[in-house]
């Protein structure tokens, strides 16, 4: 069986906000995706036989876990790795995703994505992408629509109709060349306003108007969304996933690695991922006056120890990486080894470049990238 079943393909749109993943990947007609459908027909191709039912099933009811595992599997299998799914495991009816293999060596891998989300926020992420998908289908030639405020002020999910209604009215009372002028003498103070509310949902918008040429309307109303600030990364988040896989096993017969792919809103690179693994990054300096001997540190607050010594050394190391469907030759990764691991790993079995610590120091090897192990072109997309 295939991931993606061979078949003519005629949507030609851009997803919604709440699309099913999947659903989507099947349907569209555009060049891009068809690349990326035929690369994860690719790899669902070499995933075990018995398996492809369950993981063909995943993806259709979570794609982004689904994808990852898929992602992990060929990852090592490509570096020369057997790998057996959901292997059994002394002392315990639990099962990890694999079992990886090279020679005599041996090691669990148990792969997780981190979201940097709660279930209630993704819940209320939802509501909000329900209506942004119904005020994408107004009628609007001339303007675009620029999301100012949206407030939903109870736990029922708005109607959105009034809405869509009452904004494609009031879009027949502007003209985009007056507003143009506007803006040009005004700056952005010159855009219309619309704002409506009603005992579910306050909402109100800005008309941006189109230049001439596109006037003529869009797939998508909207082209302004509101902005998101952030304080701090995705530190938590990795920190979270990693101590949950750690802790679900215990005590191990074999080595264990724990992937995480974090792929949250917040995640900004190596400064999120180095914080998680080694510690916060901080300044320490003496009380004396004399010698103030200020340094940068790292706190006692990563994943391998705490203020009360070495954590988690039941895992040998953790793969963290930034990967998606379509990043995949272009995806980061942060392979690191456990300092103080109960079962230690060679890690030079491994094709990638890791981490590991050597008298204080954090010290890094060389290793192929992702683009390098898939054979995978960095413009991949653009062809």
């Amino acid at each position: 069986m295939k991931l993606f079943e061979d078949k003519n393909r005629i949507y030609d749109k851009p997803a919604t906000h709440n699309s099913n993943t999947y659903n989507y990947y099947d349907c569209s007609s555009r060049v891009d995706i068809a690349i990326i459908r035929k690369v994860l027909n690719e790899w669902f191709d070499d995933y075990p036989d018995t398996e492809k039912n369950e993981l063909n099933r995943r993806f259709n009811k979570s794609f982004t876990s689904a994808f990852y595992e898929l992602f992990i599997f060929n990852l090592f299998k490509l570096q020369g790795f057997k790998i057996e799914i959901h292997p059994d495991i002394p002392g315990t009816t639990k099962k990890p995703d694999f079992l990886i293999s090279k020679g005599d060596i041996e090691f669990y891998l148990e792969a997780k994505v981190a979201m940097g989300e709660s279930e209630k926020q993704v819940s209320l992420k939802r509501r909000i992408n329900q209506i942004y998908d119904s005020l994408n289908n107004i009628k609007s030639a001339n303007f675009f629509l620029r999301i100012e405020e949206l407030i939903i002020k109870t736990k029922i999910q708005p109607s959105i109709k009034q809405f869509r209604d009452k904004i494609e009215t009031e879009l027949k009372n502007f003209d985009p060349d007056t507003v143009t002028k506007d803006i040009q003498a005004y700056g952005l103070e010159g855009c219309p306003k619309i704002a409506i509310e009603d005992k579910n949902l306050q909402l109100i918008i800005s008309l941006i108007p189109k230049d001439p040429q596109y006037r003529k309307e869009n797939d998508n109303a909207i082209g302004v969304y509101p902005s998101e600030v952030f304080w701090g990364g995705e530190e938590e988040s990795i920190k979270t996933s990693f101590s949950k896989k750690a802790k679900r096993y215990g005590r191990l017969d074999k080595p264990y690695i724990v992937c995480i792919n974090s792929i949250g809103r917040k995640f900004t690179g190596n400064y999120d991922v180095m914080n998680a693994i080694w510690g916060t990054l901080a300044i320490s300096w003496s009380t004396n006056p004399n010698d103030i001997d200020e340094k940068i540190i790292r706190m006692n607050d990563g994943l391998f120890i705490s203020d009360k010594g070495p954590e988690y050394k039941n895992v040998s190391g953790v793969l963290i990486t930034h990967v998606m469907e379509f990043n995949i030759p272009n995806s980061s990764y942060w392979l690191v080894k456990h300092p103080f691991a109960d079962k230690e790993l060679d890690f030079k079995i491994i094709d990638m470049s890791y981490q590991y610590l050597r008298d204080g120091k954090i010290i890094t090897t060389e290793g192929k990238t992702i683009a390098e192990i898939f054979n995978i072109k960095t413009d991949w997309l653009d062809e």
